[in-house]
Parts: C-alpha cells; sequence; structure tokens
C-alpha cells in the first residue's frame, strides 16, 4: 500500500527512514506471528521498537512479507497483544526494518 512519494498513508511511517510520527521507544521486545498464507505460525522477534497509537516499527534478523496479517506480543509490562498489518520491509544493515500498521486496540 505504498504510493509514488513512498508514503503509508495514515501510519506515518516512509520507506526511505520508517519514521514513526509522534511515536515513543517501546522497551523490550515484540514477537510476531503471522496469521496467513503459507507461513502460519512462523514468528519473528523484534527489536529497537517504537509505537504510537496506529504503528510500530522494529528489526528484525529476518523479512516479513509487506501485506502479511500479524499478531504482536509484547514483552514491556502493560503493553496488549495487538494485530496488524505489515506495511513496509526494508534492509537495514543485518536486518530488516519492519513497519506495522496496527489494528484497533480491543
Amino acid at each position: 500500500m505504498t504510493t509514488h512519494d513512498d508514503t503509508v498513508h495514515g501510519t506515518g511511517f516512509t520507506s526511505a527512514s520508517l519514521a514513526i510520527s509522534g511515536g515513543s521507544p517501546l522497551s523490550g521486545t515484540a514477537t510476531i506471528f503471522h496469521l496467513d498464507g503459507e507461513r502460519f505460525g512462523e514468528m519473528h522477534d523484534l527489536v529497537e521498537l517504537a509505537i504510537s497509537d496506529d504503528a510500530l516499527e522494529g528489526r528484525a534478523n529476518a523479512p516479513v512479507p509487506a501485506g502479511a496479517s500479524v499478531s504482536l506480543g509484547f514483552e514491556a509490562l502493560g503493553t496488549i497483544a495487538r494485530r496488524g498489518e505489515v506495511v513496509q520491509c526494508d534492509a537495514c544493515g543485518e536486518g530488516w526494518r519492519i513497519g506495522i500498521r496496527l489494528a484497533s486496540a480491543a
């Protein structure tokens, strides 16, 4: 869902920086759990987390395809599990920067 200017509408992510508008750092790790397709059940840990009300970014050791539906569990106390959709996956040094549009918290 990227546009020609590489902005993902509604999240604040850009493919050049994956910056979250108004986001804040989140301690610990998050675990992505694939909810669909051939990769159902596959899990990845994310580190270097930043989160806002509707988006999360982090670094993973393996790529996660854009469009994947995922569930996220968090190590940080008081942070509830969320569902989301991967909107960006960019190579970053030895890993991958992953951008996720979060579904509304229930």
